[in-house]
């Protein structure tokens, strides 16, 4: 009886969908295309969105990662720099000396989440603006070009922490020609040590240590042949820094067989979020690369880059 029912309802469902209307179907069929169409195009968009919104997420790390620029050593500029010592024939005793600094990953993360290869380069200028009767020259100008690795990762040391270790390539020059040329090329190694003081301060160490290479090169023997004698092997920052003030001491070499050193003394008083009021005292040899064997003492004030 059962099979009988389902036969008449089965009868009757075809008879009814032989009586619908063809135009209705058609317009059923439209509807539900149209309804399919929306559909696919939303999933599109969505996807295109999606894509949009991963290639500029891509993009911003990549410029976050590889085309960020960080300061390296300090940058200043001093316009009133004063030589107790005779300038040079032609040279006034008072010049403007400036300097900036920039390091930019090349590998960020990669060996380690804590270690990046970088490109760093510093210049530094010794100008005699003041110098009117020959021009204003630029007494001298040292370019350093630098690609090292660093490892920056905090490593618990004598009650402070390890907090970088770098080992890379240094080239020196003042990039003049002949008699004037001064180069150097080193492989150097530095370490820096912070400890934080009780009175919310931090006292830093920074140990570096070099070999010179390209010491055969006959470049390298006619500019400077003597210059390892007088820069030595090592030198040794100082540093005690708070909120407003930032001392330091520089030294080159703190250790040699044959001493001829060069101190520099450094304070900032900062005076804004990004600036500070500098000060600079240079006692030694090699206040640039071309007097690596002449003996300097100065004193600079001006401004400088807070950290």
């Amino acid at each position: 009886m059962c099979c009988v029912v389902w036969a008449d309802e089965s009868q009757t469902h075809t008879q009814n969908a032989e009586n619908e209307n063809p135009a209705d179907k058609s317009l059923e069929l439209l509807s539900q295309d149209s309804q399919n169409k929306q559909q696919d195009d939303k999933k599109a968009e969505s996807h295109n969105t999606s894509n949009a919104v991963s290639t500029i997420t891509e993009d911003s790390n990549f410029s976050s990662h590889y085309l960020a620029l960080y300061r390296h050593k300090s940058v200043y500029i001093l316009p009133f720099y004063h030589s107790f010592s005779d300038p040079a024939v032609g040279n006034n005793d008072t010049e403007t000396k400036f300097q900036f600094s920039f390091k930019m990953p090349v590998i960020k993360g990669h060996f380690s989440p804590y270690g990046s290869l970088y490109f760093a380069y510093t210049q530094t200028a010794w100008f005699q603006n003041y110098n009117k009767e020959d021009s204003r020259p630029f007494r001298d100008i040292d370019y350093q070009p630098e690609l090292f690795y660093s490892y920056e990762a905090p490593i618990a040391f004598l009650g402070g922490a390890i907090k970088d270790i770098s080992f890379g390539y240094n080239h020196t020059s003042n990039g003049e020609r002949a008699l004037r040329s001064r180069t150097q090329n080193r492989l150097l190694l530095r370490v820096l040590w912070e400890y934080d003081t009780a009175n919310k301060g931090t006292f830093g160490i920074r140990l570096g240590a070099w070999a010179y290479i390209g010491t055969n090169f006959e470049g390298f023997i006619h500019d400077n042949r003597d210059l390892p004698l007088y820069r030595g092997y090592n030198d040794l920052h100082l540093y005690y820094k708070t909120n407003k003030h930032l001392l330091e001491l520089y030294m080159r070499p703190p250790v040699a067989l044959r001493y001829y050193p060069y101190v520099e003394l450094g304070y900032t008083l900062r005076i804004s979020k990004n600036m500070g009021i500098y000060c600079q005292y240079v006692n030694g040899y090699g206040d640039n690369l071309f007097e690596y064997k002449m003996h300097s003492h100065r004193l600079g004030l001006g401004f400088r880059l807070w950290n």
